[in-house]
C-alpha cells in the first residue's frame, strides 16, 4: 500500500517521501511470499464492485509498468456460505457460474470435491506476483520523482500547526502538510501519537506451499465448506505449473510485529497438509512456510480515511493487496483533499466497531 500511495502521489506532482523500515519487497511484514489472490466473489456488493475497479487498476499498472502482475486462472468458491457471493456478484453484475464437483474435476483434474458438491467458478478471478507488484510500483514511484528511503523506521508522528513531523529512529525529522500511515502492522502505535485509537490487531499467518505429482492448471480455490469465518484458501503458482500454496484465512493469533515467529505452528501446518492431500491429487509439502502478519479489524473492513493532516491508510484484514493499485489513487484523493470517485464511507476511522 505504501509503494502504491506513493507511485500515485508522485505521479500527480507531489514531493513524496517513502519511508521504508524495511527493504522494498522484504518478508517481515505482510506482503510475504510470492502470490496473492485476486476475487470478484466477495461477501458484499461493495467490495464485490472495488474489485471491479481495482482490476482495472491493474491492467494499469501492468501497462504502465510492462510487466505481467496479475495472472488470470479464474476462481473457485465452495461451500454453502459462498451463496453470500453469489447473492453480491449478482448485485453488482458480476458473471459466474454455479457448477458441481464432477464437471470441476473434469475442467481441473487434479482438484477434488465432492461429485455433487455445487461450487462457484468466477472467470475473471487470478494470481497476483506479490514482490514483482511491489517493484514495479516503487520503480514507478522513483521514475516520477518519489524518494524512496529504504532500513528508515519512522518512530515518531507529530502534528503540528502546519502538518506533520516524522522522527526517524536514528533522530532525522521530515516535515510535510501530509503524512500518510501505512506501516501495516505498525499502524496502531504511530496513529494513537496523533490522537487516532482504533482497535487494529496484528495476527500471526502461515500458508505452507507444496509440490503437484504432474504439473497441472489449476483456479484460485476459496473453500469455506468447513467454515464461513475461516476459510481455507489455495493459490497456484501462475509461473510453476507444480507449485500451490495452501492456507487458513484465520487472522486470531495476536502476534506483536517486531517478534514475528520465524518457526512454523506444527499443528497448523498439519492440517494444511491434511486438506491439500484431500483437495489436490499428488500434493505433497515442500518443507516452505511463510510467516506474516495480518492487521486486523473487528469487522475485517479497511480504514481509508483522512483525520487532519494524516491520511489512515489500513487496507488489511488479510484479503487488501488485491486492491492495491486502486488504493494509491484513493489515498492520492485523500491527500489531496478531493472526493474520492466512488463511496469509501463503510471505511471511515470514526466507525464503532474500531472504539478501543
Amino acid at each position: 500500500m505504501g509503494t502504491a500511495a506513493a507511485q500515485a502521489l508522485a505521479e500527480r506532482g507531489r514531493d513524496t517521501l517513502l519511508l521504508e523500515r524495511s527493504t522494498i519487497g522484504h518478508d517481515r511484514g505482510s506482503s510475504a511470499g510470492r502470490t496473492r489472490i485476486f476475487r470478484l466473489a466477495y461477501h458484499d456488493p461493495d467490495y464485490v464492485r472495488l474489485a471491479q475497479r481495482a482490476l482495472d487498476a491493474w491492467r494499469e499498472l501492468e501497462s504502465r509498468a510492462g510487466e505481467r502482475l496479475l495472472h488470470p486462472t479464474g476462481g473457485v468458491d465452495a461451500g454453502a456460505a459462498s451463496e453470500v457471493c453469489a447473492a453480491a456478484m449478482e448485485s453488482a453484475g458480476v458473471p459466474f457460474e454455479r457448477t458441481t464437483g464432477r464437471a470441476i474435476a473434469e475442467r481441473w483434474p487434479a482438484l477434488r470435491f465432492p461429485p455433487g458438491e455445487t461450487v462457484l467458478v468466477q472467470a475473471d478471478a487470478g494470481v497476483c506476483l506479490v514482490k514483482e507488484t511491489i517493484r514495479c510500483q516503487a520503480r514507478l514511484a522513483r521514475e516520477a520523482g518519489a524518494t524512496i528511503a529504504e532500513r528508515v523506521a519512522a518512530a515518531s508522528v507529530r502534528a503540528t500547526g502546519f502538518g506533520v513531523e516524522v522522527t526517524t529512529a536514528t533522530e532525522e525529522s521530515y516535515r510535510a502538510p501530509v503524512a500518510v500511515l501505512a506501516a501495516g502492522a505498525w499502524n496502531g502505535p504511530l496513529l494513537r501519537q496523533v490522537g487516532v485509537d482504533l482497535s487494529l490487531l496484528p495476527t500471526f499467518e502461515q500458508p505452507a506451499h507444496f509440490r503437484l505429482a504432474e504439473p497441472s492448471a489449476l483456479p484460485t480455490v476459496v473453500d469455506r465448506t468447513s467454515s464461513a469465518e475461516m476459510p481455507r484458501y489455495a493459490v497456484p503458482d501462475p509461473l510453476d505449473a507444480r507449485a500451490l500454496k495452501v492456507g487458513m484465512h484465520l487472522g486470531r493469533v495476536p502476534v506483536e510485529p517486531d517478534d514475528l515467529p520465524a518457526i512454523a505452528d506444527e499443528d497448523r501446518l498439519a492440517a494444511d497438509v491434511a486438506y491439500a492431500r484431500e483437495r489436490f491429487a499428488g500434493a505433497e509439502p515442500t518443507g516452505e512456510v511463510d510467516t506474516c502478519m495480518y492487521t486486523m479489524t473487528p469487522d475485517e473492513d479497511f480504514v481509508l480515511d483522512r483525520r487532519g493532516s494524516v491520511v489512515v491508510c489500513s487496507p488489511c484484514s488479510g484479503h487488501g493487496f488485491k486492491f492495491a493499485p486502486l488504493i494509491g489513487g484513493i489515498v492520492a484523493d485523500l491527500v489531496d483533499a478531493r472526493p474520492v470517485p466512488f463511496a469509501i464511507d463503510r471505511f471511515v476511522s470514526s466507525r464503532a466497531s474500531l472504539s478501543n
